[in-house]
């Protein structure tokens, strides 16, 4: 009881701090248009009301915008964001679409398409782009949120798989050490693009588990095989790809135009199988099921992982551990073919801000959040500003140039202190005239469409493909709500114990998984495909 006393004193204290600080921020600018808009923001990332970024956009938009934070831990813990008196915002909401549904009807957030009269950029957009019109659209045909767009052409393949090089090497040369039985490799074959099967790599983790391969003198701090369980990019999906199924975090895709959940598949269940023997023979730890990305990033830095899958080695590893890294293709089956799925992660997102109704200048405030569509400022927000060193002061032939020296710092730790992130519209076009990649982000790419793309999981003519941003009805919404994160959170429960448990999975018990959650996935199917096949049906042509 006393602890519960002393938690709600907590969260009162902080709300009120919240009001206090709002008001005070109001009441203390001299500003003729001022807003206050609270943002989710961790406390490494620098204060928003510093940036140059938004001192330039009070410049050009004589409106004035004052930043409160909540961290994602406050910001998860309150129930009621859009009720938090003294704000006109919520930036980086992260609204579900029933949440934006829920708050729009009840007239608690504002209806952005009412105000395109004072969003010229955000109008055009629309315009130009009905695909993200609909995508933007809740079920009573009103956009309650601004987006984000980012179109890279990466997020639907979040991982590669690297190799230790340097402890492939100890195999071939100690005399102590040897490669595994039908693994024959030479020093000259370990450049980007290896050819491995699955078993061939088995076999080399099981080396690499065996040996001392560090030498440091132990053989219990190597780790064969990491990876992040569950996490947007660095996945095991790719590993369970390989047994012949569409893989992504969420065990769910398009086939064929055609829902389609992994779990249902025999070869999915089989690749259970096969990574919990990987478990118990230390390939791979029970930590990459628990651990955060960050925890992933940092015990990386060393360089003793002797494999992992993330988009790029630069994050995960130190300077000087680079080069010791190369990619291998999507291992292959025991047929010789290769397989990766695609995420389901957006280049299109909701929720990136919302406008509260309280907010008394509506036109005022939205039309200072159209400018952020604007390519220059949508380059800053996303990546730092000039003034920061994310970018060249000069343009080249109209082109912002990133600054990819960020000197001992790497690129993401820059961007995670210096980019505010949330609304911008950065698409193929923008790209291409107005703002140009950062070198990374081009590498990324490149080895993107040389090395895992060409291996899109594919049923006759037939790609396995995203699940675009879909419409619901309000039924629908509710039905998803009720039935979506129950059966996410079993198949994820029994994915990770079935892998960790120590056993190896019974048929009886994925049966059992199948049956008791046969409602969730049927209505999440029947769901999902007809508001697809209404996507299809409205953006037909464009």
């Amino acid at each position: 009881m006393k602890k519960a006393i002393i938690g709600i004193s907590a969260a009162v204290i902080w709300l009120i701090c919240v009001i206090l600080f709002a008001v005070a921020a109001k009441s203390g600018s001299g500003a003729e248009h001022q807003f206050t808009v609270l943002t989710v923001k961790e406390d490494a990332v620098k204060d928003y009301n510093t940036m140059p970024v938004f001192k330039q956009l009070a410049e050009d938009t004589g409106i004035e915008v004052h930043w409160i934070y909540n961290t994602s831990t406050q910001y998860s813990n309150n129930t009621d964001p859009v009720g938090i008196k003294g704000i006109d915002a919520i930036y980086h909401s992260g609204f579900s679409n029933l949440k934006l549904y829920d708050y729009g009807r009840r007239g608690r957030i504002v209806a952005i398409d009412d105000y395109l009269r004072v969003m010229p950029n955000f109008s055009k957009i629309l315009k130009e782009r009905p695909d993200i019109q609909e995508a933007l659209k809740s079920p009573d045909g009103h956009i309650y949120s601004l987006p984000r767009v980012e179109e890279m052409g990466l997020k639907a393949y979040p991982n590669m798989l690297y190799l230790n090089k340097k402890w492939v090497e100890k195999l071939i040369n100690d005399s102590d050490k040897e490669l595994p039985a039908g693994v024959s490799l030479t020093a000259a074959d370990l450049v980007d693009g290896l050819d491995l099967s699955r078993n061939q790599f088995k076999a080399i983790l099981q080396k690499f588990n065996e040996y001392d391969m560090d030498g440091d003198g132990s053989t219990n701090n190597e780790v064969p095989l990491a990876f992040v369980s569950g996490n947007w990019q660095g996945n095991e999906s790719d590993l369970i790809a390989s047994f012949g199924v569409p893989e992504n975090r969420e065990h769910k895709t398009i086939v064929d135009g055609k829902i389609t959940f992994t779990v249902e598949d025999e070869k999915w269940f089989t690749a259970v199988c096969e990574l919990a023997d990987w478990n118990q023979k230390g390939l791979i730890r029970s930590s990459s099921f628990t651990q955060t990305d960050s925890d992933f990033l940092a015990r990386g830095q060393d360089g003793r992982y002797g494999s992992f899958y993330w988009w790029e080695k630069d994050t995960v590893l130190d300077k000087t551990k680079r080069d010791d890294y190369i990619i291998v293709l999507p291992l292959k089956d025991d047929d010789g073919n290769r397989y990766v799925g695609v995420s389901n992660e957006l280049e299109v997102e909701k929720g990136a801000c919302v406008v509260l109704d309280a907010c008394e200048d509506k036109e005022g405030l939205l039309s200072y959040f159209d400018k952020f569509f604007e390519p220059d400022y949508s380059a800053q927000l996303n990546y730092g500003s000039i003034q920061s060193g994310a970018f060249l002061s000069q343009k080249v032939n109209g082109k912002l140039i990133p600054n990819d020296n960020h000197g001992e710092q790497s690129a993401d730790d820059f961007r995670m202190k210096n980019a505010p992130y949330g609304v911008v519209y950065l698409t193929k076009e923008v790209w291409e005239n107005n703002v140009q990649m950062e070198t990374r982000a081009s590498l990324r790419l490149e080895n993107i469409d040389k090395y895992v793309k060409p291996y899109t999981f594919k049923v006759a003519d037939s790609f396995a493909t995203s699940i675009p941003n879909l419409n619901y009805t309000q039924e629908e919404l509710i039905s998803l709500n009720t039935y979506e994160s129950s059966l996410s959170n079993n198949i994820a429960s029994w994915f990770a114990t079935s892998i960790t448990g120590g056993a190896t999975p019974t048929r009886e018990s994925w049966q059992n998984l199948l049956t008791t959650n046969k409602n969730s996935l049927d209505t999440v199917k029947s769901i999902n495909q007809a508001a697809y096949d209404r996507y299809v049906a409205a953006t037909q042509g464009n």
